[in-house]
């Protein structure tokens, strides 16, 4: 019966956290970057539509003292909270792929971005649901 219980103590928390779905990755996310390499620092605002898996065309990043980029790419999350796909700069030409978890609370997310074409070039962002 002891283990019994231990076992449930060990299981419900893990049971009672919530699984991620397509509408945590919804809604306007403001994202900060930490350049690694030749990678900029950079602000961005990300808008990610209720449907599909692009981002949205009015997206921007601002790189202070260069100017504003439109941004494009595709990402998506899976149940365990982890985001992935890309993310692009077209006018910068940068072609990224990302690795990031969104919070347990669903309002804050962090992760990696490196080139498409060099995975030793990138950088680490952070940022939060507006």
């Amino acid at each position: 019966m002891k283990i019994i219980i231990l076992i449930s103590m060990l299981v419900l928390p893990i049971a009672s956290q919530a699984a991620c779905v397509r509408a945590d990755l919804t809604g306007v996310w403001r994202l900060y970057t930490v350049p690694m390499f030749n990678h900029a620092v950079a602000r961005c605002t990300v808008i990610i539509p209720a449907t599909g898996t692009a981002i949205a065309t009015n997206s921007v990043c601002t790189v202070p003292g260069v100017g504003n980029y439109p941004v494009t790419g595709n990402l998506s999350i899976d149940t365990y909270c982890q985001v992935s796909g890309t993310f692009n700069i077209p006018a910068a030409s940068s072609n990224n792929n990302i690795n990031a978890w969104i919070s347990r609370g669903k309002d804050s997310i962090s992760g990696m971005s490196w080139f498409t074409g060099d995975p030793t070039n990138g950088s680490i962002f952070s940022g939060s649901r507006q």
